[in-house]
């Protein structure tokens, strides 16, 4: 087994966490930077969605995964989300938006890890590029989970430790493919319509715009 594409992989998770840094170094944050950070992080996730995660699903299993996928990861994310009732207060709203980023960001970071791994497996540089470019997308994520949880109230060694734990789901993704080889076509691209699938919900159910009524009077300090 390559050890030094997994410390690589590592690596490019850590910039979750470091993104989630960033924020935190703030005593304060100003609604309407909280505003731009979460619809950054909408951007962001149409963008992987469109560019990345439905393509490649596409064209790797064809519309029969990628439906069934897409539609299985808004499913899971429409329950998960039920199952906690937030309360009415906006930094129970807050909280909730913080940990449906997070949510759907683990699950899109799986299939981003294996991607090291599989594009490792055809070129060492190929790999490395490929965890480069992850590492530089991960880093508005970690902002984009860290900025409603503290706005919510919620201790910055929970966050730091909540956006740790993500940052491991990278390395993960990259050992299945060095494990057990790569998986089969249909299953990858399940995964990736999966991922779509839960950032697709994500974006349309905790969006800024649901909040900034409550944006425009609030500042928080943590």
């Amino acid at each position: 087994m390559d050890t030094m594409i997994l410390a690589i992989s590592f690596l490019s998770g850590l910039s979750t966490p470091l993104g989630a840094l960033l924020v935190l170094g703030f005593r304060s944050l100003a609604p309407r930077i909280l505003s731009f950070i979460l619809g950054l992080a909408s951007g962001v996730m149409v963008t992987v969605v469109v560019t990345e995660l439905a393509p490649t699903s596409f064209q790797t299993g064809g519309l029969s995964a990628l439906v069934l996928g897409c539609g299985s990861g808004i499913a899971a994310m429409s329950l998960l989300t039920d199952l906690w009732k937030p309360g009415n207060s906006f930094p129970s709203r807050l909280r909730r938006t913080g940990h449906s980023i997070a949510l759907a960001i683990s699950v899109h970071d799986l299939p981003e890890g294996m991607a090291i791994g599989a594009g490792h497996a055809v070129h060492a540089k190929l790999g490395l590029i490929m965890a480069l470019a992850i590492a530089l997308h991960n880093m508005p994520e970690g902002m984009s989970i860290a900025a409603p949880l503290a706005m919510g109230g919620v201790a910055r060694r929970k966050i730091l430790g909540l956006t740790g734990l993500i940052s491991l789901i990278t390395p993960l993704g990259t050992l299945i493919p060095l494990v057990l080889g790569n998986l089969s076509h249909t299953i990858s691209a399940v995964i990736l319509a999966f991922a779509a699938g839960a950032m697709i919900y994500v974006v349309a159910q905790d969006t800024p715009a649901r909040e900034r009524p409550s944006l425009a009077s609030s500042r928080a300090r943590y």
